[in-house]
């Protein structure tokens, strides 16, 4: 008898002990656990992980497993080590930061958050940004860049491109010490030829700003023509649209802002001109003196409205970034970039007065033929890659942009073949 109660006051025991384990809350997850095979060095950068975390919330690292972010972080983190290396005493004596700026202001000049910007000045941009956050000293703003550069661009081009940049600063660096600095008087001789000119780069940074939009744009309001010498409208023919200026012209304004204009150029006779549509379009020099490009001026508009009519509203003037570019004016190869990354822009959120200001300092520095070559290639390229994807086509566009900084001294026309409407880089 004493057996039996006792077997189930053993029961009753454990049944018991098992309730009250049930109620114990699972153990807390410590942030500082150390990874399988990690030391205390990897601890410090997990905490360094979550700090970062905190900041980007889950807008980049969205479907990405813990052993991904993880790796991503430590990326990020060598490669400001590398940058800061590199580029600390490079770039410092030329580091002239005025007035109460932040190392948040640099950051937001990026763009990478901004819901109105397109994709391609957002990556230009942020690659623009990195090193000056690097040696300004906010490395937490340069990491936190660097995540939103990895999701956009992927983490090997990424640091391909960053070290493109790295070099272009090195180059520009020597440069700058052994010639004067560029002013105005760098560009053409002529008022008037710099003002058309400026106009065919302006075309076509407005063609990279609209990199990928895709169908979206239905809409548009066109006002007229400028007529641009020593230049070729490259792009698709529209089938119908060759003749006269006069045919070519009225074939060109019966699709509204659809066309990018006309063109005379080597392909045709002498007094015949062809119509282009605007999709993919771009404007180079020719090596006729006789072509002449007439662009057909026009602004568009998207289906919903949404990008373009919000646009109008906002203030160009940004006191903000205006301290940002007070930074990086300072600093060559940066200060090209992101010039060049700020005129397309302000062109994506329709402030055209203050992308045009932008890209004639863009024109100081690398002359308004170099970059109307720079500019057309990069919509050129941007454009055939969109096939495969969007991503890609901007990405290829950046690449090619860095490129073409980078042997801006051996950049010659030549380097274009037209063919059918066809752009070939050789």
């Amino acid at each position: 008898m004493m057996s039996s109660k006792l077997k189930w006051l053993i029961v009753i025991q454990l049944l018991l002990n098992e309730q009250a384990l049930c109620r114990v809350p699972p153990p807390l997850v410590q942030k500082s656990t150390l990874l399988p095979g990690s030391d205390t060095h990897e601890a410090v950068e997990e905490v360094s992980k979550q700090n970062l975390d905190s900041l980007l919330g889950s807008q980049v690292q969205s479907g990405l497993l813990p052993e991904e972010k993880s790796e991503r972080i430590r990326s990020a983190q060598r490669m400001t080590s590398v940058l800061g290396a590199k580029l600390q005493e490079q770039i410092q004596a030329h580091l002239h930061i005025q007035g109460n700026i932040s190392c948040e202001e640099l950051l937001s000049a990026s763009a990478v958050d901004d819901s109105l910007s397109s994709m391609f000045p957002q990556e230009l941009l942020g690659l623009s940004l990195v090193p000056v956050l690097v040696v300004a000293g906010c490395p937490k703003e340069a990491q936190t860049l660097l995540l939103k550069l990895y999701d956009l661009l992927g983490v090997a081009d990424t640091e391909e491109l960053l070290m493109e940049v790295e070099g272009l600063i090195e180059r520009r660096m020597s440069k700058s010490a052994a010639a004067p600095t560029p002013t105005s008087a760098s560009l053409p001789s002529g008022r008037d030829q710099t003002q058309r000119h400026i106009k065919a780069v302006m075309f076509n940074i407005e063609q990279l700003a609209f990199v990928g939009e895709g169908n979206t744009i239905q809409e548009g309001h066109c006002e007229g023509w400028s007529r641009v010498n020593g230049t070729v409208l490259i792009g698709n023919a529209v089938e119908g649209g060759t003749g006269g200026l006069e045919d070519a012209v009225s074939s060109c304004e019966s699709l509204g802002f659809l066309c990018a204009g006309v063109t005379s150029s080597g392909r045709h006779t002498p007094g015949m001109y062809q119509a282009v549509w605007k999709k993919g379009s771009r404007i180079l020099p020719s090596e006729s003196t006789e072509s002449e490009t007439w662009i057909h001026q026009c602004s568009a508009t998207a289906a919903t409205g949404h990008r373009w009519k919000r646009s109008t509203q906002r203030n160009c003037i940004n006191k903000s970034e205006q301290r940002v570019y007070s930074v990086m004016e300072w600093i060559p190869g940066v200060s090209t970039l992101y010039n060049l990354g700020t005129a397309v822009y302000y062109a994506s959120v329709n402030c055209s007065e203050t992308a045009k200001e932008r890209a004639i300092l863009s024109a100081v520095d690398l002359g308004t033929d170099a970059l109307m070559v720079a500019t057309g290639g990069t919509a050129g390229v941007a454009g055939y890659a969109l096939g495969a994807g969007v991503k890609t086509g901007v990405k290829a566009g950046v690449k090619y942009l860095l490129n073409s900084m980078k042997e801006e001294d051996d950049m010659l026309v030549n380097q274009f073949s037209v063919e059918e409407g066809v752009i070939t880089i050789d």
